[in-house]
């Protein structure tokens, strides 16, 4: 017999689909929480099924091997209709189930029991629910345990949704933020073609180049499905590219970086580090030269990142890092809010900004 359900089933049945649950891939959560309900209830059968309009999908199954079922073979509708635990204990002999599929077919389930799947509103979306082989009765102790569970799954469920939805707001920012930089960036590169100075136009160049890592990072982590986190070759990548518009054209630059996840704060450190790096190579080491080289390194050892910035110009004047100037003053910060370290190693030839920090996972 096909369940009648509940007055608000639109309302339901949109709530159901909001989630984003049916046909999602098997998830660890909530297979524990079935095979438990299972062993507790002393039972081979335990579902989490979600009751749609034709339909119910089993988002986690022990002792079936079938995905769902036809909404008029579902059990779970009945309990959804009753609006409260249902508990059958004999399939058979009960006129809503003799007529079962599962009952009459090769499963012949003879006991049923489940446990509402409600959100704060009191609207279902399905049950936990054990089946068994045998007429039977729950105890009293395998019922509140059966119903303790039912909540526990309704949380994963509400946590998993609360995680996508701020996925999805945290994407729309960094690319809205993106975006917004990307135009402050034109409007500077309009002001620089109207300034005459060579001192401000060096100056809005740095202010420019420090924007468009700031938005290469924000489009990293729009892009990016793991989160907060970076992959720090492929950022670094794209900031190269971008910062490579200020060198000479015959400059040749080189990228070896090993793959490695930073937070978005620490990978926004290690870009301005690159971009600081290569904005003072162009503008001091190939000076009276058509041609030139730059390279860019980075690898993980040893718990550690080593990320190397080398010119072939004339080399960095022995000075203390934290320098005085405003690029030098940025790079000692940089590395300071990796928790790393930043050095000038002497060179036979050129100039190298070398920075390590610990890689925390």
């Amino acid at each position: 017999m096909k369940a009648s359900l509940i007055e608000d089933e639109e309302i339901r049945l949109a709530l159901l689909r909001g989630y984003n649950i049916l046909d999602t891939a098997p998830d660890e959560g909530f297979d524990d929480i079935t095979k438990l309900a299972a062993e507790i209830c002393e039972v081979p059968i335990a579902l989490i099924s979600l009751v749609d309009d034709k339909r119910q999908w089993f988002k986690s199954k022990v002792g079936l091997s079938i995905e769902g079922s036809q909404i008029d073979d579902s059990m779970c509708a009945h309990a959804i209709a009753a609006d409260d635990y249902l508990e059958i204990f004999d399939t058979a002999a009960d006129p809503r189930t003799a007529g079962n599929g599962f009952v009459t077919g090769p499963d012949q389930i003879r006991f049923y029991a489940g446990a509402l799947l409600e959100d704060d509103n009191k609207l279902p979306l399905g049950t936990l629910c054990v089946l068994g082989k045998e007429p039977r009765q729950l105890s009293d102790f395998q019922r509140r345990a059966l119903k303790v569970l039912a909540v526990q799954v309704m949380r994963q469920i509400e946590l998993r949704k609360a995680l996508a939805d701020a996925e999805v707001l945290r994407k729309e920012v960094d690319h809205r933020v993106k975006n917004s930089l990307q135009s402050l960036e034109a409007l500077i590169r309009i002001q620089v073609r109207k300034e005459k100075s060579p001192e401000a136009r060096a100056a809005l160049d740095s202010v420019q180049g420090r924007l468009a890592t700031i938005s290469q990072l924000h489009e990293a982590l729009y892009l990016t499905d793991s989160g907060a986190a970076v992959d720090i070759a492929a950022f670094l990548k794209k900031v190269a590219h971008s910062t490579s518009e200020q060198m000479p054209d015959g400059v040749q630059i080189e990228i070896n970086l090993e793959q490695a996840n930073l937070s978005s704060r620490s990978a926004s450190s290690v870009g301005m580090i690159v971009n600081e790096a290569m904005t003072n190579a162009a503008k001091y080491a190939y000076q009276g030269r058509k041609r030139g080289a730059f390279n860019l390194s980075g690898e993980s050892r040893d718990g550690f990142y080593h990320l190397s910035c080398i010119d072939d110009g004339p080399g960095i004047p022995d000075t203390d890092p934290s320098g005085t100037g405003l690029g030098m003053r940025i790079l000692t910060a940089a590395a300071q809010q990796l928790g790393g370290e930043m050095t000038l190693p002497h060179r036979e030839r050129g100039g190298e900004i070398k920075v390590i920090w610990p890689i925390i996972d």
